[in-house]
């Protein structure tokens, strides 16, 4: 039987099958993890926003055959999976449960973010100081919180690319393939990267060619042929995307610097820089001997994601914020990674230093400097330590008036009187 030799310590050896099934065991404690700690927070006011009521609504239509998409947002398929059969729940009770999934892959992402900086930064205790500063600097990243708390779909997205990444770097890229069809079931932007991977799978991973087909089929019909149905015109996602709401970076009289210039807020500076120091030392690695090369890969992701947003907002597109939560993700992880470098790199400093002195004396220099680049980031910590807080009211805010129209219809006769008195309907793109 073949195996993956792990443990270089003891050299010892395990079954590959064991080695999926362990990780399969992981990540399924992972994500009940987070379903769970997701059904908490549904005790506090919680409502959709304008995109997810529209996948909601839809998942209804869909599961009574009358789907109308003229007056929403761009189709999204990902999302229909879950609001079809939930649909079948109540309307109550349906966007409640796309909210519980939706909060869940939020945290899911933070839970990647930790996981592939650990990795990348050689586990252990390094690896853990750089898992915590990626999960901690993703959940704090701008509107994070907001988008998943009010089930945008951009944290789910993060997730699963991000674990889309960890599963090429283990070798299984037959599951990277199955999670990078999920990521461009969720935004457009995903398919020129789907669309390269599976180039190289082609070549690559020749038993994967029949999938690989069927993928290049079915995700385009997911697009195009709902809208279709629901609008009569196949293409009508792209042409609503290119009709950007006021306030848009697409108004800007630079878009692609007005992008660069929102994206730069969404992050603090200590992120940004442990971002470049990252990629800086990775650069030198594979440089002199081709090492930390997923950490430059990581990397090239991130920025061509923005670069093609950048694009599309050029041309017009809306180019929101979240939508450059794969660059966030990234940019979080990568971040980790660089102060985790600049610790050990104290720590060769230290020892070099203080040789024969101390054995410990590179540890305990690496030590002294986390204290105090823990102090000096100190304000911007206790800055971006309350993210939850901030968004909380506009949460409420938004719960309330959905909770209130309910008690409005009640109060004044309930639906069968409101109905009788002819067509209810709201204008297009109103929440």
């Amino acid at each position: 039987m073949s195996a993956i030799s792990t443990g270089a310590r003891r050299g010892e050896t395990i079954p590959v099958g064991r080695v999926l099934e362990r990780h399969g065991t992981q990540m399924a404690l992972i994500i009940a993890g987070c379903l769970a700690i997701s059904a908490l927070t549904l005790i506090y006011p919680s409502t959709p926003t304008y995109d997810p009521w529209a996948w909601i609504l839809w998942g209804r239509e869909i599961a009574h055959l009358d789907l109308v998409t003229e007056g929403g947002p761009s189709w999204k398929p990902f999302p229909i999976f879950f609001t079809v059969p939930f649909s079948f729940f109540g309307q109550d009770l349906a966007p409640y449960l796309w909210l519980w999934v939706a909060r869940a892959g939020g945290l899911f992402g933070c839970v990647m973010a930790f996981r592939i900086a650990y990795r990348l930064s050689g586990g252990r205790i390094y690896g853990a100081l750089a898992g915590v500063s990626a999960f901690a600097a993703l959940l704090s990243s701008n509107k994070y919180v907001r988008d998943a708390a009010l089930g945008n779909s951009e944290p789910i997205l993060a997730a699963v690319v991000l674990w889309a990444f960890e599963r090429h770097l283990d070798g299984r890229r037959d599951h990277a393939l199955y999670l990078g069809v999920a990521a461009a079931l969720l935004r457009p932007e995903a398919w020129p990267f789907l669309a390269l991977y599976g180039l190289w799978l082609w070549f690559f991973e020749p038993r994967l060619r029949v999938r690989l087909v069927a993928f290049a089929v079915l995700v385009p019909a997911c697009w195009i042929l709902p809208e279709w149905w629901g609008a009569g015109d196949p293409l009508r996602a792209g042409s609503r995307a290119n009709a950007p709401n006021p306030g848009s970076a697409a108004f800007a009289a630079h878009p692609a610097f007005e992008l660069f210039k929102r994206f730069a807020e969404s992050t603090v500076a200590p992120v940004e820089l442990g971002t470049l120091i990252a990629v800086g030392v990775a650069g030198v690695a594979w440089w002199r001997r081709r090492a930390q090369g997923a950490v430059l890969a990581l990397a090239a992701l991130g920025f061509s994601w923005f670069a093609l947003v950048a694009v599309m907002t050029e041309a017009g597109f809306a180019g929101n914020q979240r939508y450059l939560m794969v660059t966030t993700a990234a940019v979080s992880v990568l971040g980790g990674v660089g102060a985790v470098r600049v610790l050990q790199g104290m720590e060769v400093l230290g020892d070099r230093w203080f040789a024969g002195r101390s054995p410990r004396a590179g540890a305990i220099t690496a030590a002294v400097a986390l204290v105090i680049g823990l102090a000096i980031a100190s304000p911007t910590i206790v800055a971006k330590a309350d993210n939850t807080g901030r968004v909380q009211g506009g949460i409420e805010h938004e719960a309330f008036l959905w909770h209130d129209l309910k008690a409005l219809i009640d109060a004044n006769g309930g639906k069968d009187r409101l109905l009788a008195c002819g067509g209810v309907f709201s204008g297009p793109f109103q929440t």
